[in-house]
């Protein structure tokens, strides 16, 4: 009775194993979140969700490493702007209708006094490596309260002037484009002129 017992069990064993192997499996996502994607990710953990924010990636890592080469590590979080003397700043503004009657926020330009050994060039490398510092340790928000060149997804031009140099920064967005602008005016000192903000194309 035992042995016909065992092989009955051991028969229905086998069967229910290999349905198993025949059926495909798909990854643990909830039926009513398939083919949306969106609400897939708002269910992530909290901490899963904290983690993503909050860690650069080893791409990133590698970018900032990259970006920085011949820069010191302990001038690599320095604002750029920081390093010589602010001039004067001037708002960048983008019209919005054809005409130009009306206009929004769209940057800033910083003007700085030279400095030994500081050339576009070399400013513009620093600009990439704090840029790609910034990005890597993942400290854009905070950053971007004292330095214009944190605010993420805005560009950045360099161009010589008769005693140092011109960094225009600019961004798409207008919240972030005013924010480039306050921060430019609080790297100046308090009597620095603000020149004519500059209508710049779309």
């Amino acid at each position: 009775m035992n042995s016909q017992f065992c092989k009955a069990f051991a028969v229905a064993l086998g069967g229910f194993l290999a349905s198993c192997a025949s059926t495909p499996h798909s990854a643990s996502v909830s039926p009513s979140l398939q083919g949306r994607p969106q609400l897939a990710d708002a269910q992530q953990s909290p901490a899963d969700a904290a983690l993503r924010a909050g860690m650069p990636t080893l791409q990133a890592r590698s970018a900032a490493a990259g970006a920085c080469a011949l820069v010191p590590e302990a001038e690599q979080n320095v604002c750029p702007l920081q390093r010589t003397p602010v001039l004067g700043t001037r708002q960048l503004v983008r019209p919005l209708d054809p005409k130009g009657y009306a206009f929004t926020p769209a940057g800033a330009v910083i003007y700085s006094l030279a400095a030994p050994s500081l050339t576009p060039e070399w400013l513009g490398h620093l600009v990439e490596c704090y840029q790609a510092r910034v990005a890597s340790d993942g400290n854009a928000l905070q950053a971007r309260e004292s330095c214009p060149l944190a605010e993420p997804e805005s560009s950045y031009s360099v161009t010589p002037t008769r005693n140092g140099f011109a960094v225009s920064i600019r961004s798409p967005h207008t919240e972030a484009a005013k924010r480039i602008f306050d921060v430019s005016v609080r790297l100046a000192p308090s009597d620095a002129p603000q020149w004519t903000r500059v209508a710049v194309r779309q």
